[in-house]
């Protein structure tokens, strides 16, 4: 089975209408590009395709429009990239189109347009599922918009993926675990968790400063999107992704959920309760522990500057820790020895 690859195409904010208190970049009111400027961004497009497809191997590609509401954006816009992407569709260069845009950007025309042009894959930017929660971060819609409208997105044949973030003003772990568990009530097959950086220049910031609003630690990020972890490793929705890629913009991010290894600190956190469950409450002390894992996950079950070998050496006193690759897809098994 091949391997699935975006190719990833960049409309920083565009078609975005609304300014969240969270969001890092700046709303341009009444912005429509000029058909020149349009026709050059499809050629970019094109040219970003060609280039990526040459290193494509015996992956599964597909062109993936992110960075802005993508359904925002004027139509003929909209519809140039669309035809310049369907193009591949059609000759099978590509498996399909993905995009991101806002739940309340999602109406039966848009759907039947984006179902023409080849898009397979839609990408909503929910971030809750709480009607405080979206008030509160001045979203400009409620949670009626983001059921009905996912809904419209599955009934017609569409994958649906959810983006959700952990820490906005009004939220708590216990409102997390709902918007978790409604996006996979929604019918979404993935998703992605974004724990809240706090950017400068918001009004988020503006609230931190003055005391409105108490940013997220980087602990309580990994505890709360571990609990919303679980609801989808339950469900078997696959997570895409957790945190914000590493970006020069993270510089000016100086509160909030902003390590920039927060994805892998959750992930971490996964492994270390699957050990600790592995390991039950016999005799540890002096003992050396050997974990087995998939082969991709060592650095995972280490932890990020080993710091789960660090903490099942203090708590329970192994002498040793040693990691095992095990094979593709391997689930982590212990084993426990006297020292050799």
């Amino acid at each position: 089975m091949s391997k699935h690859k975006n190719i990833p195409f960049f409309i920083p904010h565009s078609g975005c209408k609304n300014n969240c208190t969270f969001c890092s970049q700046t709303k341009i009111t009444g912005f429509c590009l000029p058909y020149d400027d349009m026709l050059e961004e499809a050629k970019r497009l094109k040219a970003t395709v060609e280039e990526a497809l040459k290193y494509a191997g015996d992956s599964e590609m597909q062109i993936a429009f992110f960075g802005g509401s993508f359904t925002g954006i004027e139509p003929d816009r909209m519809e140039l990239l669309l035809k310049t992407a369907f193009e591949y569709v059609k000759t099978g260069s590509v498996a399909g189109i993905r995009l991101s845009t806002r739940p309340d950007y999602i109406s039966d025309d848009i759907l039947t347009s984006l179902k023409k042009y080849g898009v397979t894959h839609i990408e909503l930017g929910l971030q809750s599922t709480d009607d405080a929660v979206l008030e509160a971060t001045e979203r400009g819609h409620n949670r009626e918009v983001c059921f009905t409208n996912a809904k419209k997105i599955v009934e017609n044949g569409f994958y649906l993926a959810g983006q959700m973030m952990i820490g906005l003003p009004c939220s708590t772990l216990e409102k997390e675990i709902i918007t978790a568990k409604d996006i996979v009530a929604m019918g979404a097959t993935a998703v992605r968790i974004y724990p809240t950086v706090v950017f400068e220049g918001t009004k988020l910031y503006e609230q931190c400063l003055n005391g409105e609003y108490v940013p997220i630690t980087n602990e309580e990020a990994v505890e709360r999107s571990l609990a919303c972890l679980k609801v989808f490793r339950e469900a078997d929705v696959e997570v895409l992704r957790i945190g914000l890629h590493s970006s020069e913009e993270m510089k000016n991010a100086p509160m909030g959920a902003n390590h920039p290894a927060i994805g892998e600190l959750v992930y971490g956190a996964e492994a270390y309760e699957k050990i600790v469950k592995a390991i039950g409450d016999g005799d540890t002390k002096g003992k050396v522990l050997k974990v087995y894992c998939d082969d991709k996950s060592v650095s995972i079950v280490s932890g990020v500057k080993a710091c789960n070998k660090k903490r099942l050496t203090e708590e329970y006193g192994f002498k040793r820790i040693k990691i095992f690759k095990n094979g593709k897809d391997s689930q982590i098994k212990v084993l426990i020895e006297a020292e050799e």
